[in-house]
């Protein structure tokens, strides 16, 4: 993209056209007005429309008439979601080809406001030294008789200054020092630079003080260089500096940069502030954290049946997983398959917690596969291990909203009272009895079992930076007995992973290939009284079958003589991926074997049906069960 360059500033940039709407804004910006930096530029939204300013900026009625580099001007900025600060903006015009646009930055001077005030006291009681060291030598050249005694008195008082100087700068939390052009490091500095930066950096070179990695420390001499030269304002290229610091401590410091000026209004020194910001990050993870728990607990009440499916299904896959681990040898690929669609599960739900625990034994597993040694066979178990007491956390810290843990061994089901008086208008047939207690309250609409992963596709596709519509339905009020299905639903967790990460396409790649910005997902039942048939589509790139070609070869299978259409049923097998790299969302080649083998155990198959660049069709024909497996209840 030919704004890229701007996506690494900190300060918040909007580019705009010569209509005022603006063409790019990068991640700073948007999070300034609450707004996605997406949803800006694809609705062409107006500067004007998205700030309002409290002084009259009077340029921005005709962006035309700024040929220049505006002076910077601090006022306040209001925006339409309510939120408000004080900035420092500045306008220069931008040419990219021979389009002309502007550029608009900003700079949020609250913060240094504070700090300016706080250093500006303490600069100006060093130049209230360099002054009474300037009366003093005056005074030694005046009473020159009184060389020595003069010298003694005036060194007293210096002393005392310096004392002064040494304890204002030591009662400062943040850590504070200067290096001027050559990178040198001056001699004031603040005692909390030994918790901060953790050393005393007077003498030393900025690049040593700040641990910068041997490859970088010519950058940042060429950034020193540009700072000292005053080629661009300073605002515009302090935060292009280290923002942090690597402290061994596991503290979070953050670097700030001030100019030093020196009497003629040159930069002559860098002042440096590395402030613990560790509270804050920790606040900031805290309320992360609260977040996920809010959207776990939402999910809890929204889709409080599936959850018990979840449950039942995980303790299931936990004692599977307990049988695994105590294998003499270990089979990786059902060690794979479980410890994959119990992360899937959990993550469906948010359960966090569990979700990094699994992702951590998959990394233990795919290391084993390489390099199997009884020390990372010792580290995959002990890993393994954790899931169950985070799953157990899980029930315990939710009770209240699922109830006891023990007791939920079987769906519930919740029908509105119209249900049981139209029910009950058929109890005096007592031959139809059977099937219309089945019909009334056993058996459920197929579609219920997919809902949950709609909230899901929406996460995975905003993660993947796509846009993909909410989940389509054919024939989704096709009733089942839903019981034996319930560990092949858990599977298609896969199937929907795999359309946003290998199909569906980003909105600019579908927009150029003539496709709707947004992917679709649809899900089709039918029945043919014997058979369910369910048919998962997606309208994405489909699968490459010269891509499936070039992995089994990699794997030593050689499938030049295999159809197109044979080829691609190779997506079934374990641990076989055409993903390059590993992510917490694929590339283990875990997750389509498991949908086979569920359907298998149920005496059904699985196949897959693609055209490539139109999209990809996943196939699942199973036995139709419509009628309890136990009946409730017994016709006398």
């Amino acid at each position: 993209m030919e704004f890229r360059l701007f996506d690494t500033l900190l300060e918040p940039i909007f580019i705009l056209n010569e209509v005022q709407e603006v063409v790019y804004c990068n991640e700073p910006a948007a999070l300034m007005c609450d707004l996605s930096s997406r949803k800006i530029v694809r609705n062409k939204m107006k500067f004007t429309e998205i700030f309002r300013f409290e002084d009259d900026i009077n340029y921005f009625k005709d962006l035309k008439t700024v040929n220049e580099s505006m002076p910077y001007l601090e006022t306040r900025f209001y925006c339409e979601g309510g939120k408000e600060g004080k900035v420092q903006i500045t306008t220069q015009p931008y040419y990219l080809a021979d389009t002309k646009s502007w550029i608009i930055f900003f700079r949020d001077v609250t913060l240094e406001e504070t700090l300016q005030k706080k250093y500006r006291a303490e600069l100006e009681q060093k130049e209230d030294v360099i002054k009474d060291l300037q009366n003093a030598k005056a005074e030694l050249q005046n009473y020159s008789k009184n060389l020595e005694k003069m010298v003694d008195e005036r060194t007293a008082e210096v002393k005392k200054l310096n004392t002064t100087m040494t304890a204002l700068l030591d009662s400062l939390q943040q850590g504070f020092f200067i290096f001027n052009k050559d990178g040198n490091c001056l001699d004031v500095a603040s005692k909390a630079c030994l918790n901060t930066i953790q050393c005393h950096p007077s003498g030393l070179k900025i690049w040593d003080v700040l641990k910068l990695p041997e490859k970088q420390v010519e950058g940042f001499k060429k950034w020193t260089l540009t700072l000292f030269s005053e080629m661009l304002p300073f605002e515009d290229l302090a935060p292009l500096g280290p923002p942090t610091f690597p402290n061994s401590d596991g503290k979070h410091i953050q670097l700030e940069y001030y100019p030093l000026k020196d009497i003629e209004n040159q930069t002559d020194g860098i002042v440096v502030v590395a402030s613990d910001i560790s509270n804050l990050i920790t606040a900031q993870n805290e309320a992360a954290k609260e977040r996920s728990h809010v959207q776990m607990i939402l999910k809890l009440v929204k889709h409080k049946k599936e959850v018990f499916s979840f449950i039942n299904e995980t303790e299931s896959l936990l004692n599977q997983l307990d049988t695994e681990m105590l294998k003499a040898d270990l089979d990786q690929a059902s060690y794979f398959r479980l410890l994959h669609t119990l992360k899937g599960g959990a993550a469906s739900f948010s359960v966090q917690k569990m979700v990094d625990i699994c992702h951590h034994a998959e990394s233990f597993l795919s290391e084993y596969k390489y390099n199997p040694t009884p020390d990372l066979l010792v580290k995959l178990k002990a890993s393994s291990k954790e899931i169950r007491p985070s799953f157990m956390t899980f029930l315990e810290d939710n009770k209240q909203i699922i109830g006891n843990p023990s007791d939920i061994k079987e769906r519930m089901i919740e029908k509105p009272l119209s249900a049981f008086v139209e029910f009950s208008k058929v109890w005096s047939t007592q031959k139809e009895f059977i099937n219309s207690f089945n019909s009334f309250f056993i058996l459920e609409p197929i579609e219920n079992y997919f809902r949950q992963y709609d909230e899901v596709i929406q996460n995975i596709a905003s993660n993947e930076n796509k846009e993909v519509k909410k989940l389509r339905y054919i024939n989704g009020d096709l009733k089942i007995y839903p019981e034996p299905y319930e560990s092949l639903f858990s599977t298609f967790v896969h199937a929907f992973r795999n359309s946003i990460d290998h199909g569906i396409e980003t909105a600019e790649e579908r927009l150029k290939l003539g496709k709707p910005a947004a992917g679709q997902i649809i899900v089709e039942f039918s029945t043919d009284t014997k058979s369910l048939f369910i048919n998962i589509s997606d309208d994405g790139r489909g699968i490459d079958p010269e891509i499936i070609r070039k992995k089994l070869f990699e794997k030593g299978v050689n499938a030049d003589a295999e159809s197109d259409q044979k080829v691609i049923q190779h997506v079934f097998d374990s641990q076989l991926s055409t993903k390059d790299q590993v992510t917490e969302l694929s590339g283990r080649g875990v997750g389509m074997d498991a949908i086979l083998i569920a359907a298998k155990k149920l005496n059904g198959n699985a196949k897959v049906e693609s055209v490539f660049g139109r999209g990809m069709t996943l196939k699942i024909e199973i036995p139709y069960i419509n009628t309890i497996q136990a009946p409730v209840l017994k016709v006398a």
